[in-house]
């Protein structure tokens, strides 16, 4: 009956298991393989990205041959975003993240042998197996309603009995051949489920490279395969057909399916193959209100990787941060040897934090900004540029037309001894860099920050002209502080300020040197925080320096 049963099933399809392990022959011996596969239904997550890392360093660090592979699991096509497999790919190559086999051509044509490496193409090698195990009567049609799910799930709750479709909750498990067969001729859609022993006391060991050896209820349910809609299967039956017929080796996912864990081995072992290694990897975190939960898609905008290009994380950081994240001996490591790639290190699945790791945009913000003061001057302007072309195009076009003068400012005091690192991200030249230009400054200057009380517009007068008098842009740091200081301590008429605060409090100052430079930072660059300021006065130079300092004047 059940050979007969799945000739009624799949009357199209005449290949059989054996043929598929014929078409997709086995890896080399020793080669290890594993996949990244992400779902079309939504952006690409920055747990994504953190579980390629995993993989590729996985598979790569160890084995010259090793093989990291694209697979795009579109099955549920009704949440599939229309474009969502380009914007997935496009995400991965913006993240510069590459792979040795997948969709990856030109129209997301496949790169290697054991394609296709999108699901929603592969329909056939699903019915393939699944005719397979109807054959063997591990798997039976099934067409109860909505209508029945929803009573017997009911039913289930109101008896306090274990929810799902197994043993007598199951209409269709042991139907008949002549009811099986009047239901397909009628044209009624019906779904494909396991058979399952149904037995809810029976424990099985399973093993996870992560969590090792545990102990956990055995699958009883009789779970979907094949979809009525669209004939699609659901992931249990796609991963275990992709996985074992793409020859991978390692499976490193998300811990979600640690649960189904038991389902899945129950699967290989009906297919009478040998299991592959699992890899259950714990989620990232976020502190909420002093607690810790999953990083969610829809509440937290760092979810989606995009979010950080917008912010101008530099790519290189980014992976440097979620390094440090996936395995806690590589920061110090990676202190220890500052000059080397993430690439140097080996890493270890089993050193992996099994409850969670949490993602904290702080660290993150000092990794950036370490990365960040390492560019060479040169290097640094090319990625604020490039940042600028696609995120603030009015910016970059100032920064094209003025490339010398935005080199010097982007550059004041970096790459020194007391580089302050005012940059943390690509993002921050939005803050810093506009008012060096001349059109920006008169069109924020009515806006610029309150000066310190104590600093009146008839001192302001009185500083402005002995300043720019004195004025040499030729000193050194040291000299022209000291000139400063000087010009400050004897403006006179009750307008001297401060070189220290032990002056202040010990002579009738007005104010201490502070106040005054804090006109200086405010009236060149309409902010109170700024770059050195002898530094700036040189890149902006005599002419625009005495222009915006006169502009004080009444």
């Amino acid at each position: 009956m059940s050979v007969e049963l799945a000739n009624l099933l799949f009357p199209n399809v005449e290949e059989t298991l054996e043929d598929l392990m014929k078409r997709y022959p086995r890896r080399p011996e020793g080669q290890m393989v594993t996949r990244f596969a992400p779902s079309p239904t939504w952006f690409l997550h920055i747990g994504g990205v953190s579980t390629w890392l995993i993989a590729e360093r996985f598979v790569h660090q160890d084995n010259a041959n090793g093989i990291v592979f694209l697979r795009i699991e579109d099955t549920d096509q009704e949440r599939s975003l229309e474009g969502g497999i380009d914007l997935i790919i496009q995400g991965l190559k913006n993240f510069h993240i590459q792979f040795d086999e997948g969709p990856l051509g030109e129209n997301n044509q496949d790169a290697g042998n054991y394609g296709p490496y999108i699901q929603s193409q592969r329909k056939n090698l699903y019915h393939v197996v699944a005719k397979h195990l109807v054959a063997q009567g591990d798997a039976y049609p099934c067409r109860m309603t909505s209508e029945e799910l929803e009573a017997t799930r009911k039913s289930q709750q109101d008896n306090k009995k274990i929810p799902g479709i197994y043993g007598s909750y199951s209409k269709w498990r042991d139907a008949s051949f002549d009811e099986q067969k009047k239901m397909v001729e009628s044209g009624t859609p019906f779904v494909i489920r396991l058979r399952s022993h149904g037995d809810m006391t029976k424990r099985v060991k399973v093993s996870d490279i992560i969590r090792w050896d545990i102990e956990m209820q055995d699958n009883f349910l009789d779970v979907v395969l094949i979809k009525a809609k669209d004939s699609l299967p659901t992931y249990h039956l796609a991963h275990l057909v992709d996985d074992y017929l793409m020859g991978t080796t390692h499976i490193i996912r998300s811990d979600e399916w640690l649960a189904s864990l038991p389902l899945h081995l129950q699967l290989f072992s009906l297919l009478g193959v040998k299991p592959l290694q699992y890899a259950h990897v714990s989620p990232l975190l976020k502190l909420d209100d002093g607690k810790k939960r999953k990083l969610s898609k829809r509440k937290d905008p760092e979810a989606n990787i995009e979010w950080f290009f917008e912010q101008g994380y530099p790519v290189d950081a980014i992976i440097e941060f979620l390094m440090n994240i996936i395995d806690p001996s590589f920061e110090e490591r990676q202190k220890n040897n500052p000059e080397k790639k993430y690439t140097d290190f080996v890493f270890q699945l089993s050193h992996m934090n099994e409850s969670g790791a949490l993602f904290d945009l702080v660290k993150l913000d000092f990794v950036s900004k370490e990365w960040i003061a390492k560019l060479d001057k040169k290097l640094f302007v090319e990625k604020c540029l490039e940042w600028a072309h696609k995120y603030s195009p009015e910016l970059h076009e100032k920064m094209v037309n003025n490339q010398e003068y935005t080199f010097k400012a982007l550059n004041i005091e970096r790459c020194t001894e007391l580089d302050p690192k005012r940059f943390t991200k690509f993002s921050d030249i939005v803050e810093q860099l506009p008012n060096f230009y001349d059109e920006v400054y008169e069109a924020n200057y009515e806006n610029k920050p309150e000066l310190p009380e104590n600093v009146t517009q008839e001192i302001i007068n009185k500083f402005v002209s002995v300043y720019l008098e004195k004025m040499d842009l030729h000193l050194e740091k040291d000299a022209w502080f000291e000139q400063f200081k000087e010009i400050a301590a004897n403006l006179g008429d009750g307008m001297n300020f401060a070189g220290n605060n032990k002056e202040f409090k010990e002579w009738g100052y007005v104010g201490k040197i502070g106040d005054l430079a804090m006109f200086l930072r405010i009236q060149l660059l309409l902010s109170k925080a700024t770059p050195d300021l002898s530094e700036t006065m040189k890149v902006m130079w005599a002419e625009r320096v005495k222009k915006r300092l006169q502009k004080a004047v009444k």
